[in-house]
């Protein structure tokens, strides 16, 4: 009797423990899928942001080239604009030492407009007398041409002259006359010269070759053609430790 009591009391006792389980996991269980479905609906939510920030980068990318290319416009164009300015300042600086000449002429000349009006003297007349001065001294040089031409024609003439004559070899050459070495040959130890018969250069006239004011060396003439001539080096004429190069100045020789 008391075993069948017991076991009836353990067998409730055990069905009570069952109910109380069953409902602590259904609980359970209604909690999980509450959290679920939150944890969906949150992951939805995270998904469009996700979706609304890629869209949002691509944006932001797309404004940035847009930004760098504008920036590169912007710093050629900034370039530009210095080269400009400097090229700008470099125009005033030349307009202003421009403006600074031209005050300084216009100073000059009221200047001398000062003292021409202080001797009684016109503009007029006195740009008439720097005319006139400026024609006289045309002609003087032209007459200055024709005489050295004239003396060159007498030297010519006396020299062939002398050399009919007098059997002289001595030839005198025009003391204004000057020229370059153009080549030289020191082999055979002769030069060829830039001037000729029309600079009233003459077969064996001597001229004297010299470079930053030495002597060099004493050359006699032997060919002459119209623009140059050929002279060779006289002996014992070469000055020690020297040569004669291109470029090198010829001059007459005095006797």
């Amino acid at each position: 009797m008391y075993l069948r009591i017991a076991l009836v009391i353990a067998l409730v006792a055990g069905l009570a423990s069952v109910g109380v389980n069953y409902t602590q996991v259904k609980e359970k269980i209604e909690t999980l899928q509450s959290d679920l479905s939150s944890t969906k609906d949150t992951l939805s939510t995270t998904q469009r942001d996700l979706s609304s920030t890629r869209n949002t980068l691509r944006e932001t990318q797309d404004n940035l080239k847009e930004t760098t290319a504008s920036l590169v416009d912007t710093r050629a164009q900034l370039d530009e604009t210095a080269n400009r300015l400097s090229e700008s300042e470099k125009l005033a600086q030349q307009k202003m030492a421009d403006l600074e000449r031209t005050e300084k002429s216009l100073t000059d000349a009221n200047s001398k407009l000062s003292r021409w009006n202080a001797l009684g003297l016109e503009p007029e007349g006195v740009r008439q007398m720097q005319a006139d001065l400026r024609d006289a001294i045309v002609n003087n040089n032209a007459l200055l041409d024709e005489n050295s031409l004239l003396n060159r024609k007498i030297v010519r003439i006396q020299n062939d002259l002398d050399r009919y004559t007098k059997g002289v070899q001595m030839v005198m050459l025009p003391e204004d006359l000057k020229g370059k070495v153009t080549a030289v040959d020191p082999k055979w130890d002769f030069v060829v010269l830039d001037i000729g018969s029309e600079s009233d250069v003459q077969e064996q006239g001597e001229l004297l070759v010299s470079r930053e004011g030495r002597l060099i060396a004493r050359v006699r003439v032997n060919t002459v053609e119209a623009d140059y001539s050929i002279a060779s080096v006289m002996p014992g004429w070469l000055t020690d430790g020297e040569m004669i190069v291109e470029g090198d100045t010829v001059m007459a020789a005095k006797f």
